[in-house]
């Protein structure tokens, strides 16, 4: 009888305990946030551009806010970043916003944190607001060059990751790797470092087949950190007659992240409302 008043005893104690454990502390590796913008002529090509894209950055910021705060926020070591794709003779001083549109909390005493949170949040939209004023040149697609995302890849991806970090990447471009002079990139055979030579070849009404045999594709960069990768906007230019552009985009764009050594597929979406990217979005990351 003794051990059995023992042991409900223990259990109401356990039970009593569980009660004020307090909130769940996450126990994941910190978060590495990244968002590159192509700010070519894709940001004129649709009247609500800006706001699409700007939709699209709020939500991950939010995503982000709520891994802070699954950390009690004191214990966040969590980052996020803005990069700008590199776009040749562009008067945009990208550096500049890059360094403004960046937290890395890991920098920051427990005391610090919430407040750089808060403000840095509050911040962003304004400071966004002014970026795309300074990114648009005119309303004409000659005002703008392309932007070199192959460049951007080979050269600068890997050191935006980090290896102790769970990486999630937003990429928000029309998927094109385009530029005024058709002779700029690489090509190798049926390989090349840009979109339109590849395009060519995907002209029959039987492309996706005729991909098989021919093997178009992306030159593969090397990718030697993890990350979640989702492409976002992918729409053919203005003025294009092929309805299929977008999904053979799509489809270089899938194998060129696979052959680059991507542990996962790529989250492709196709440019649509605000609400919907940033709904997506949401549920994708």
């Amino acid at each position: 009888m003794n051990n059995y008043l023992l042991i409900v005893v223990f259990s109401l104690c356990l039970m009593a305990c569980s009660e004020d454990t307090g909130p769940i502390i996450s126990t994941n590796p910190p978060t590495n946030y990244v968002v590159l913008l192509d700010l070519s002529d894709r940001i004129i090509q649709t009247k609500d551009q800006v706001d699409i894209d700007t939709n699209a950055i709020l939500s991950v910021i939010d995503k982000f806010e709520e891994d802070v705060r699954a950390s009690l926020v004191i214990k966040s070591m969590d980052k996020f970043a803005i990069r700008i794709i590199p776009q040749e003779n562009s008067p945009l001083d990208g550096g500049r916003f890059e360094d403004e549109l960046c937290l890395d909390l890991s920098k920051y005493s427990p005391a610090e944190k919430l407040k750089k949170l808060k403000q840095f949040k509050g911040e962003l939209p304004g400071k966004l607001k002014l970026l795309y004023q300074k990114a648009k040149l005119g309303n004409k697609s000659n005002s703008y060059n392309g932007v070199d995302i192959w460049k951007y890849f080979n050269e600068q991806v890997n050191s935006d990751l980090d290896r102790t970090y769970e990486n999630k990447v937003l990429i928000l471009t029309d998927g094109y790797f385009d530029f005024e002079d058709e002779n700029h990139g690489l090509r190798n055979n049926s390989s090349a470092t840009t979109t339109g030579p590849l395009l060519k070849m995907m002209k029959d009404v039987n492309w996706r087949s005729d991909a098989e045999k021919e093997q178009p594709a992306l030159i593969p960069v090397k990718l030697n950190v993890s990350a979640k990768w989702i492409v976002c906007g992918i729409q053919p230019k203005s003025g294009c007659k092929d309805i299929l552009e977008a999904e053979k985009l799509s489809f270089l764009w899938e194998n060129w992240l696979k052959n680059s050594g991507t542990n996962n597929s790529p989250s492709l979406i196709m440019n649509t409302s605000g609400e919907k990217v940033s709904a997506l979005i949401s549920k994708l990351l």
